[in-house]
């Protein structure tokens, strides 16, 4: 298994704790990404091994997907695993900043064989994705 990372920053006018809590906010979801519906499958407080029921829309489809948390360090570091949907993680990084958070994106893309040669492919496209969904976070949390 090949996993090629790349990453992507933006800086956001709130402290970490902040931007983490509403990043990781399953009820804040649709507020920054395409999601139409989401459920938490476990029970009890958010952290490692919570797993969500998200239904996105994609293309004019929906796509359900499962994801858990792998990594859930509140005002540093947040990483989900896809459990069902595509072969895509994501860790998502904050640091403090003069401006208050540099979140640091990056897209874990888990391919084998000869689906190896389009994860650079996937890599970009997530990418490209999800710096529109950060702009949207950006400024869902800078406009409250």
């Amino acid at each position: 298994m090949s996993v090629l990372r790349r990453t992507q920053q933006i800086e956001i006018a709130r402290p970490p704790h902040e931007v983490f809590a509403y990043l990781t906010d399953p009820s804040k979801l649709s507020t920054w990404q395409d999601a139409e519906d989401v459920e938490q499958l476990t029970h009890g407080a958010l952290g490692v091994g919570t797993r969500l029921r998200e239904v996105h829309k994609v293309f004019g489809k929906r796509r359900v997907e499962i994801t858990e948390f792998v990594v859930y360090e509140p005002g540093k570091r947040f990483e989900i695993r896809m459990i069902e949907g595509p072969p895509l993680d994501g860790r998502w990084d904050f640091e403090s900043s003069r401006a208050g958070t540099r979140l640091t994106f990056t897209p874990i893309v888990r391919v084998t064989g000869h689906l190896r040669r389009l994860e650079p492919a996937m890599i970009l496209a997530t990418l490209i994705v999800f710096r529109r969904f950060h702009r949207r976070l950006k400024r869902a949390l800078e406009t409250s």
